[in-house]
């Protein structure tokens, strides 16, 4: 065949595939704006008479939204294996919404005045959510869907309803049918329970950041100081963000704050910034700072009798970078962990067949952990060009002591890997239907603005997050690659405190041509002007 025969052959076959893919996505959103449209007119006839506005009332209109926490689902299951490149963010939204970790869409607004009772909140709850969810069905729509046929036994809501059916329970029964009829035409999809890969606990994390907590209550946490967890060291990684009393916020924060944040751009951040610090407790700093202050003359003797030990750590550390390299949470091709390893092995080749390291090493030295540095910084995680274990010059006297300090942390780091590994399959699942391995700078969006922030270091759980993890018990399992604050000028001469940098200095880690690239034609949650915030605005009812 005439290769421009095949190529346009290939062209229209993609063409007709994108339209398809076009099709599902207006068809879907159709529907769920039609469902809440269809709810809305039950809300308004509640909201006629005030004496219809019960506690019990409003539940059961919220239990009558759930019953579709399984379509959205199966939904955006549909569209994702139909298209690997391609992420639905509104149809995510509801899917956060309707199976958000509470297991209650009860939302209590918090903008009203307090001459309301607690039912009367509540239903302004529901209509707070309501408004976001419609705004961004209705922008994607008439942006994306002005010349698309929709499937219309799918997005069909024409029930004859009588004046006096505007009931709840009417409702869960009228809902309870539609969403049989879902079931249905979905029949395969079902029985798969693959779409359950999708529910919002597993792609929060939530089984590993709910590790130790023992209450959560009135927005507040206590965690059990009894148990040591090694993902601790992924949990409370602090973020280059701080309180205005200088605490910096960490993951286990932002968790606090994202698990009932209901906008996919904002999770998509969340989970692009847990991806990010996996990678942080590998030893490479530490392990390079190490050799460099070996090989200082000053350090007499100890250059020789200590080379052999670093040399098979560092040899250990290749081999948890290989570890990590398996779990497959990056796109090794075009990540940073690929160039720093081969640095990294280049390093090492050097410090093993020479005595002293040359200005050239230390220069190598240096553009690592600057990578390094730059990497973490752009996806606002805290990381300097210091550590706490470089302050000090090896000596006869000292150098077990750090020695053995670095086996230990080795040590914990191997139970960290081990750790990970045993969320290996679910990790990799979240990095590939997320798009995280293709996640761009240029698509980050840093939701913690300031109003944000300031709620999230005022509440109990941030308190309580700092006094654990400053706790002398937590503090060596925590902190033990802690980054340095304050450098002692003494040592500065090895090296230059990390400065700031400016994002759009920072370029990606990968091709901008990249195949895996994601489809960012569904991300106009930004273009909406009204955003409700999580604790602000609203929160849980009963929390």
């Amino acid at each position: 065949m005439n290769i421009s025969l095949l190529l346009m052959l290939i062209m229209n076959i993609q063409v007709s595939f994108s339209g398809f893919i076009q099709y599902l996505t207006c068809s879907y959103n159709r529907y769920f704006l039609n469902f809440f449209h269809h709810n809305e007119r039950f809300l308004s006839e509640l909201e006629k008479n005030k004496y219809n506005i019960t506690i019990e009332n409003v539940m059961n209109y919220g239990r009558a939204l759930q019953t579709h926490s399984k379509v959205i689902m199966i939904f955006l299951d549909d569209l994702i294996n139909n298209n690997i490149n391609y992420f639905p963010y509104t149809l995510n939204m509801i899917n956060m919404y309707l199976n958000n970790v509470s297991g209650s869409l009860n939302m209590i607004a918090l903008n009203e005045d307090d001459e309301k009772n607690v039912a009367e909140k509540l239903l302004e709850g529901y209509k707070i959510i309501h408004l976001v969810v419609k705004d961004q069905l209705s922008i994607y729509i008439n942006s994306y869907c002005n010349d698309i046929l929709f499937y219309d036994n799918l997005v069909s809501f024409t029930l004859p309803i009588g004046k006096n059916e505007y009931t709840t329970t009417n409702l869960v029964n009228i809902n309870n049918n539609l969403k049989d009829e879902i079931m249905l035409k979905f029949n395969s999809t079902v029985n798969s329970t693959l779409y359950e890969n999708l529910h919002p606990k597993h792609f929060l994390f939530y089984d590993i950041m709910t590790q130790q907590i023992l209450s959560n209550k009135n927005n507040t946490i206590k965690i059990d100081n009894s148990q040591h967890i090694v993902l601790n060291l992924l949990r409370f990684t602090p973020l280059n963000i701080k309180c205005s009393d200088d605490t910096h916020i960490t993951i286990q924060d932002v968790f606090q704050y994202i698990k009932y944040d209901f906008y996919s751009k904002d999770v998509l951040s969340y989970i692009n910034l847990i991806i990010s610090a996996t990678f942080r407790p590998i030893l490479i700093r530490n392990f390079l700072t190490l050799i460099q202050v070996a090989c200082l003359k000053n350090s007499g003797s100890v250059i020789y009798w200590l080379k052999s030990t670093l040399i098979k750590m560092g040899h250990k550390i290749i081999g948890y970078i290989q570890q990590f390299i398996f779990l497959h949470l990056f796109n090794y091709r075009h990540s940073i962990i690929k160039k720093v390893i081969n640095r990294f092995k280049k390093v090492l080749d050097e410090y093993t067949s020479r005595h002293f390291f040359c200005e050239s090493d230390h220069t190598l030295n240096k553009s690592i952990i600057k990578k390094m540095s730059q990497f973490f910084i752009k996806k606002q995680i805290y990381f300097t060009m210091e550590i706490n274990l470089t302050n000090k010059i090896l000596t006869e006297n000292n150098a077990d002591e750090i020695k053995n300090q670095l086996e230990e942390i080795m040590q914990k780091v191997e139970i960290y890997l081990s750790d990970l590994k045993k969320s290996k399959d679910h990790l990799e699942i979240i990095a590939r239907r997320f798009k995280v391995r293709s996640f761009k700078v240029s698509n980050y969006n840093p939701f913690i603005d300031s109003k944000v922030l300031d709620r999230i270091c005022n509440t109990q759980s941030h308190f309580e997050i700092y006094s654990f993890i400053t706790n002398d018990s937590n503090k060596k399992d925590i902190e033990y690659y802690k980054d340095k604050e304050d450098v002692d000028e003494d040592y500065s001469y090895y090296w230059k405190k990390i400065t700031t940098f400016n994002l759009e200095d920072v370029k990606d880690d990968y091709d901008e041509n990249n195949e895996n690239d994601i489809d960012t034609n569904d991300s106009i949650e930004i273009q909406s002007t009204y955003k409700p915030l999580y604790m602000i605005d609203y929160c849980p009812y009963g929390m």
